[in-house]
């Protein structure tokens, strides 16, 4: 599981190829998109949930995500983790051992389900179609499958969920090569709040005793 497979769902949107997919799912895709980029920032609760029937494994966690353009602070108290990103660099903190990982952002890497990409996961590598709609605790939304272009990946398939009032992503479903799936599901958005850039730092000296390990 790639950094925790949860550390990839943000940018780079490109309307390429769009003429070959289904005809709805692009337009609501489309709009989806539109809306996620008229907000400065967004702030959101999550819930992480992990199922493998074969070896009888479940495992839930929440946490938060607060995304600005490509800068995105992620925390998981469940997990002891925490995740910045400046833009270009990327702090990985775990709490519990007081150990930070360092390294670049690198865009073109398969980390399907970084969690700053939740909102524009299926904006690039993937192919889409709608499915139907439904009704996910209470909201209405739009059910729409995507496949990897890839088959080489980690995802065999995702379904995203998309709730129809506020056109934005409220929940995906991934089936892992690996036996597992993975449902990411948001309960909370914020819109709109002001954040600095220094809010997407994270600097070491601020936790005494910290283990500093440099990637880059």
């Amino acid at each position: 599981m790639k950094r925790f497979f949860l550390t990839s769902i943000l940018l780079t949107f490109m309307f390429a190829g769009f003429s070959q997919q289904d005809t709805k799912a692009k337009e609501i895709l489309e709009k989806v998109t539109k809306t996620t980029q008229s907000y400065s920032s967004i702030d959101a609760k999550f819930t992480f949930e992990m199922d493998n029937k074969a070896e009888n494994i479940q495992e839930k966690s929440s946490g938060t995500i607060i995304l600005k353009n490509k800068k995105y602070k992620l925390s998981i108290p469940q997990l002891g983790l925490q995740v910045t990103c400046d833009g270009k660099t990327i702090w990985t903190y775990m709490v519990n051992s007081n150990e930070v990982s360092i390294s670049n952002l690198d865009e073109s890497t398969d980390e399907l389900m970084d969690p700053a990409k939740i909102f524009t996961i299926y904006e690039r590598g993937f192919n889409y179609k709608f499915i139907n709609e439904s009704v996910d605790g209470g909201v209405p939304v739009y059910n729409i499958d995507l496949t990897p272009q890839k088959p080489d990946g980690d995802i065999q398939k995702i379904k995203i969920m998309i709730d129809k009032q506020k056109m934005l992503i409220r929940g995906a479903l991934m089936t892992g090569k690996d036996g597992n799936d993975y449902h990411v599901s948001v309960n909370q958005f914020k819109t709109d709040g002001v954040y600095a850039d220094s809010d997407f730092v994270f600097d070491p000296k601020k936790y005494k005793g910290i283990e500093v390990i440099d990637m880059r």
